[in-house]
């Protein structure tokens, strides 16, 4: 109950955050229009801590709505669509927008990672999930044999 009490009274703070967060963003962006540079996360960020003095992330433009949405409007450099990237694209565009935007974040950070790094991490997933099929079909097993009759009404059926 705390928890949320506590919860309740910060979220005007937060949302307060996020709109001086698309207000300095949306200024980053019309200065660097103004000069003429090329509109990225990346000049975006510089520009905020020079009119600003404060540090930004690029994950912090890409969570917020507002941020993101000037960034994209205004936006220089154009996503290059990686080869074998549909798959990523089509389950991002069947998602609401919150969701895509921390789905999007992961696949930024899965991004960075090695490829043998996530090929290791996929075999143990694998083996991960055949135990866990090993075990679901054990306990099946146990059930039917525990309960002959469960098995009787399937094949009934």
């Amino acid at each position: 109950m705390a928890a949320n009490k506590n919860r309740k009274w910060l979220e005007p703070l937060w949302e307060e955050k996020k709109r001086e967060t698309v207000k300095r963003v949306e200024q980053a962006v019309n200065e660097l229009l103004r000069q003429s540079e090329p509109v990225t996360l990346d000049n975006i960020r510089h520009t905020v801590k020079a009119l600003f003095g404060i540090s930004i992330s690029a994950n912090t433009i890409q969570r917020n709505e507002g941020a993101h949405a000037a960034y994209q409007k205004n936006r220089t450099a154009r996503q290059v669509i990686r080869a074998g990237n549909a798959a990523l694209a089509m389950m991002l565009r069947g998602l609401p927008v919150a969701n895509a935007v921390n789905l999007r974040a992961k696949i930024n950070r899965l991004r960075r990672e090695s490829k043998d790094s996530l090929i290791a991490r996929l075999l143990q997933l694998e083996a991960e999930r055949k135990r866990q099929s090993d075990r679901e079909d054990a306990l099946r097993e146990e059930i039917l044999r525990l309960h002959p009759s469960a098995g009787n009404k399937r094949g009934a059926r």
